[in-house]
């Protein structure tokens, strides 16, 4: 059929990869936080 429009990704599809990919910032920024800086930086 020649009036098919060309194909797209949905919009969720990228919602969901932003979403992750935040989940994914805050939960490393989180470990960061509280397991390397609570513990003490070394020192040099």
């Amino acid at each position: 059929m020649p009036d098919e429009p060309p194909f797209e990704h949905p919009r969720g599809t990228m919602a969901i990869v932003i979403i992750f990919g935040a989940l994914f910032a805050l939960g490393w920024l989180a470990m960061y936080i509280f397991r390397f800086l609570a513990l003490g930086a070394p020192q040099h």
